[in-house]
């Protein structure tokens, strides 16, 4: 009914762990096979866009967007924490270009390893005298900031500089082969 291109989005109320959701349930089971089916994909930004008010339920990912002859390449999905409601609204960026991710930054990658040099260098600069509780001349805020600087610093220090990540270009396969015959047409023209 929708075409053969489409951005269908919104709160779907079906969860499954395919699109970021913390659980499935029938709904979701039922919508991630006709997604499988018809081959469409989804658009999802992995994390949690429904807050419910009751303190006992935990927050998960209801809204998402299913697509249909749209390049995922081409789009880019971000969180919009503007609460107004129990929802977070999300947004989708549709591009002429092929949208550049940049990777997430990390604090530690594989090659950590040197965790006696993380231990040293954390034991050797936190204060334990100094207690979180509210101090008259330390401010809970400023200390908090200062041990987490601390971690920070001790896991840079524990972790091996490697080359810097390039960002990600999501270049299809098959625009990235046409790239290469190109080039050996210049190169045998020449």
């Amino acid at each position: 009914m929708l075409g053969p291109k489409f951005i269908a989005g919104g709160d779907y109320k079906s969860k499954h762990t395919l699109w970021g959701s913390r659980l499935t349930t029938t709904k979701g089971r039922e919508l991630s096979k006709v997604i499988q089916e018809k081959n469409y994909s989804f658009l999802s930004t992995g994390t949690p866009t429904y807050w419910p008010t009751d303190g006992n339920k935990i927050p998960n990912l209801l809204d998402f967007l299913v697509i249909n002859g749209i390049s995922s390449t081409y789009t880019d999905i971000q969180s919009s924490y503007d609460l107004t409601s129990d929802h977070s609204p999300i947004k989708a960026t549709l591009s002429t270009l092929v949208t550049v991710r940049k990777p997430t930054p990390h604090l530690h990658n594989t090659k950590t390893k040197n965790c006696v040099n993380y231990r040293q260098i954390t034991q050797a600069k936190v204060n334990p005298s100094i207690k979180l509780e509210g101090h008259e001349d330390i401010p809970v805020e400023l200390e908090t900031n200062h041990i987490l600087n601390l971690l920070q610093h001790a896991a840079k220090e524990a972790t091996p500089s490697s080359d810097p990540r390039r960002t990600t270009n999501n270049i299809p396969y098959e625009i990235k082969e046409l790239s290469v015959v190109a080039e050996k047409r210049r190169a045998r023209s020449i």
